[in-house]
């Protein structure tokens, strides 16, 4: 739901201390200070929007700063992460001892579970995207990576998702509910894309690719069972593109795929082989290793053992009784 602030609602010299308790409900509780300018002289707009899952706003005043210090964050109940674009003007932002100039296009991410520093020298405009911290996590693996750093609009990557959250913010009063959904899910992918192309930047320079192959396998082997494990799942859980995921496992014998479909046959095949899974039918032992149906795994074990598993079983079974 679009809903603008106008601060001609308060008395001129009431106005900061109005736009200061707007910051602490819409952003997080926090300290703004006025630079070089006299409180009757302050100036601004505020506009905001819920998509659902993101919250956006756009803001624009007079220099200031804004302190969000240890005592505002023990007053917590909640901790978004807060992505700030900078739509014009300048700022110098300072979260984990790092200090980074925005210019107009640039952006940052911050948690409002950690201390921030935020200096406008001269009037600005900057959009701000409140996520979620489950969101955020859904999104890369570790979103604390990125925190404190700057990303710049001649990024092609970080320029695209600064350009389209522009234009978003400047038709955001207009927005009809069913386009807003669709604008979140846009918004959503785009800075997943940008997160997890510098997460790979990153990763890359970590772990070698044998590492990362091997790192790889022992998620899947821990979440077999799970029926929505593959390339997109895993490049979740791991903060990177599936298309990354594919090219690491490009010196594979077998695509992620078939390495996944391969881990769960073969613990189908344990479990038809061993006396004590008896009592559970073919259907329950290949749905408990994460198969969608009876039929799905009988073609892929069929393929892969040159028997149906029933015939498996019944052979396993004479074995055993003789």
């Amino acid at each position: 739901m679009y809903q603008s602030y106008p601060l001609t609602v308060a008395k001129k010299a009431e106005r900061f201390d109005y736009f200061s308790s707007l910051v602490d409900e819409l952003f997080s509780p926090s300290q703004c200070d006025l630079v070089n300018t006299n409180v009757s002289e302050f100036n601004g707009e505020l506009e905001a929007t819920d998509l659902g899952q993101v919250k956006i706003a756009k803001v624009g005043t007079s220099a200031l700063t804004v302190n969000r210090t240890k005592s505002h964050i023990s007053h917590l109940t909640d901790a978004p992460y807060l992505v700030k674009f900078q739509l014009q003007g300048e700022s110098f932002f300072t979260q984990r001892n790092n200090e980074i100039h925005l210019t107009p296009g640039d952006f940052v991410i911050c948690t409002t579970a950690e201390p921030y520093k935020l200096q406008f020298t001269s009037d600005y405009q900057m959009s701000v995207l409140a996520v979620a911290e489950t969101s955020m996590n859904r999104l890369m693996r570790n979103p604390d990576n990125l925190l404190g750093k700057c990303m710049p609009a001649a990024d092609p990557c970080c320029g695209l998702l600064s350009s389209f959250v522009s234009s978003v913010v400047e038709k955001m009063a207009d927005l009809p509910a069913p386009m807003a959904e669709r604008v979140e899910t846009n918004i959503l992918d785009l800075l997943g894309g940008v997160i997890n192309s510098h997460g790979e930047q990153k990763q890359s320079h970590r772990l070698s690719a044998t590492e990362q192959v091997e790192t790889i396998k022992t998620y899947i082997n821990d979440n077999l069972r799970n029926r929505r494990l593959g390339p997109v799942m895993i490049a979740e859980a791991m903060g990177v593109s599936t298309r990354y995921i594919h090219k690491i496992f490009a010196s594979q014998p077998k695509t992620v795929t078939r390495y996944i479909r391969t881990k769960r046959l073969e613990g189908c095949h344990r479990m038809l082989a061993h006396s004590d899974a008896d009592s559970l039918s073919i259907t329950e032992i290949a749905l408990h290793w994460g198969f969608y149906d009876l039929s799905h795994m009988t073609r892929a074990f069929s393929e892969q053992y040159h028997m149906a598993p029933s015939v498996f079983r019944a052979k396993s079974i004479a074995l055993t009784t003789h």
